[in-house]
Order: structure tokens, then C-alpha cells, then sequence
């Protein structure tokens, strides 16, 4: 269980949001702090208490944190597929440059076709890190976020 005390259900809001559709920054990142690695393995915390003096519009409140998690599994997917496409032009254009070093071994200078080489193997070495490295990052993130769209909310009104 995680809890939050608020004095007023507009703390859980945007300040520059009059429409309240969106989630308080500080109040978004308090609950991802909870999202570490042990935390979303054990599934330790489903609910969230909400300790204010005020009512709350539990329903809203719910389907704006659940916005915020799309927009951020959005943000997320977004990254992936750029990567993706990225990798497939940078193993391209390394291919290319590992080919030409390999074809123009006699006509070029050593020098110029270690350049060549170089140029090849960096771009490949580039691919294979996003795709191995970043893409899992950013995929890891994206399950970091699964216990926060699942969390339900608890109103605990305080006298």
C-alpha cells in the first residue's frame, strides 16, 4: 500500500490544468519511485491511500493516472520503433561500409580503407547496442509501469 496525504483533491492535478486531466507532476513521480525492480516483482503495493481533509472524485482521478501511464507506454513505444528503424539503416549503411573496404582493398590507400573499415564496424557496433541494450531499457521501463496502471484507489477522509 502506498499512502499520500493531500489537503485538497486539486494537489492531485496539474496546477496549469484547469480541466484536471492530467496528473500532478510530483504526485507522478512519487508513485514511479515506487516502481523499482523488487517492488514490480513482488506486485508489494495495489492500492493507493489517499489521506486528505477533502472528497475526491475517486473515478476521475483513476482514469487520469491511467492516462498518464498510456501516454508514457506511448512515449515508450514511440522510442522502440525509431530504434527498430534505426538499427535497420545503421547494419545497412555498416554492410555497405564493410563491403567497399573489403571490394576496394587494391585500390585504396590502407589508411583510407581502415577509415572505410572503421566507419563499417561503428555503425553496425551501433545497431546491435540499441537493439540489445537501449530497446531492453526502454522495454524494462515500460513493465516498470504495470503496477501503477493496476493500483486502486482508497479515499481516507481525515477529521
Amino acid at each position: 500500500m502506498i499512502q499520500l496525504r493531500i489537503k485538497e483533491e486539486s494537489d492531485l492535478y496539474n496546477p496549469y490544468d484547469p480541466c484536471k486531466t492530467k496528473v500532478n507532476e510530483g504526485v507522478y513521480r512519487y508513485l514511479k519511485s515506487y516502481c523499482s525492480d523488487t517492488e514490480v516483482s513482488e506486485h508489494t503495493f495495489d492500492t493507493l491511500q489517499i489521506i486528505t481533509d477533502s472528497p475526491i472524485d475517486v473515478d476521475r482521478f483513476q482514469k487520469t493516472l491511467q492516462d498518464a501511464v498510456n501516454r508514457d507506454l506511448a512515449e515508450f513505444d514511440r522510442q522502440i520503433d525509431m530504434n527498430d528503424k534505426r538499427v535497420i539503416w545503421e547494419i545497412i549503411v555498416g554492410v555497405v561500409f564493410i563491403a567497399l573496404s573489403i571490394m576496394l582493398t587494391i585500390y585504396l590507400d590502407k589508411l583510407l580503407l581502415t577509415i572505410v573499415s572503421v566507419f563499417g564496424t561503428m555503425a553496425v557496433r551501433d545497431a546491435i547496442q540499441l537493439k540489445t541494450t537501449i530497446n531492453h531499457n526502454i522495454k524494462h521501463l515500460k513493465r516498470q509501469l504495470d503496477p501503477i496502471g493496476d493500483i486502486k484507489l482508497e479515499v481516507v477522509q481525515q477529521s
